[in-house]
């Protein structure tokens, strides 16, 4: 065709086919994009939860909620425990190994929650620590030390007891998702996201290699306790996090000057720790028993006092 430049009809079509080629393609294209779109949609809408609703527009608007707080947190954890290789005549060593973790912010510190939520979803509930502030401080030392090195052959010589030193930084406190509530018969639970207590050390450096801190390895409680942290704060950093009887919904509703306020009591074997949160003033944790050897005896109080702040 003279009215087609030189060239032009080869780039319409290749050679032996006719222009309806590329129009044909160009549809072919466009359904498989669509075809593509509709399967995505699909499986967006099976990976929902169960029961939910099919979303429309403006279904996942994204609520976001702050609760500005204050917390004044004061306490301590103590450990006890007792290292015993003496007998009649066999050299040996016996003390008791105490580590002793006082806290307190001085007074009220700024702290705040985050819930982020969307319709199907479970809600997402975050926390950062306050600045430090206050006082943690770490004592450790050797009590009752006595040896038997008694036999008639050359006595041996002993170590002697380990070397302890003491720990000083600031306080960190704040509260921070505990355990998400379980379900009841396939329906989510209507209590809020539980919150626990949470304790850092800034600063003061570690324990010493040679007198080690404590910590609980369990705990006998009504209270889930899957998250709980109960140390005589080994080295700076996070150290204690524990269920207060708080959750979100307590913590959002919380009117300003009034005052919830917590008393967490804790003693026992470090093996398995009795936990109980209780009404101010709280009762006194028992004294450690320690009879053999590698006995582990740890309590605590710690006195939380949270209030809105404007």
């Amino acid at each position: 065709d003279p009215r087609v430049p030189l060239g032009l009809e080869h780039r319409l079509s290749p050679p032996g086919f006719p222009d309806t080629v590329r129009p044909m393609r160009t549809r072919r294209r466009t359904a498989l994009a669509l075809l593509v779109i509709v399967s995505l949609i699909v499986a967006a809408v099976a990976a929902l939860p169960s029961g939910a609703a099919t979303p429309g527009p403006g279904s996942f608007k994204i609520r976001t909620r702050i609760a500005k707080l204050q917390m004044d947190v004061a306490g301590y954890v103590e450990a006890k425990e007792l290292h015993d290789t003496t007998s009649d005549c066999y050299p040996g060593e016996r003390w008791i190994q105490t580590h002793e973790y006082a806290f307190e912010t001085g007074d009220y510190v700024n702290v705040s929650v985050k819930n982020v939520s969307a319709p199907g979803l479970d809600s997402v509930v975050t926390s950062r620590l306050s600045k430090a502030v206050g006082s943690a401080k770490v004592t450790a030392g050797i009590s009752g030390y006595r040896s038997t090195n008694y036999c008639k052959d050359a006595p041996k010589k002993l170590e002697g007891p380990p070397a302890c030193k003491t720990n000083a930084g600031k306080l960190r406190v704040g509260l921070t998702p505990g355990a998400v509530p379980e379900e009841v018969d396939g329906l989510a639970s209507l209590q809020g996201r539980p919150l626990n207590v949470a304790i850092s050390r800034q600063g003061g450096g570690q324990h010493a290699p040679t007198c080690l801190g404590a910590a609980a390895d369990s705990f006998s409680s009504k209270l889930d306790m899957s998250v709980a942290l109960l140390t005589t704060s080994l080295a700076p950093g996070p150290s204690v996090s524990l269920p207060a009887k708080l959750d979100a919904i307590d913590i959002f509703s919380l009117r300003r000057k009034a005052r919830v306020k917590r008393v967490i009591v804790a003693s026992g074997p470090c093996s398995k720790v009795n936990y109980t949160v209780q009404a101010p003033p709280g009762s006194s944790p028992p004294g450690p028993t320690l009879n053999a050897d590698g006995d582990c005896f740890i309590r605590a109080k710690i006195v939380v006092t949270i209030r809105a702040r404007g």
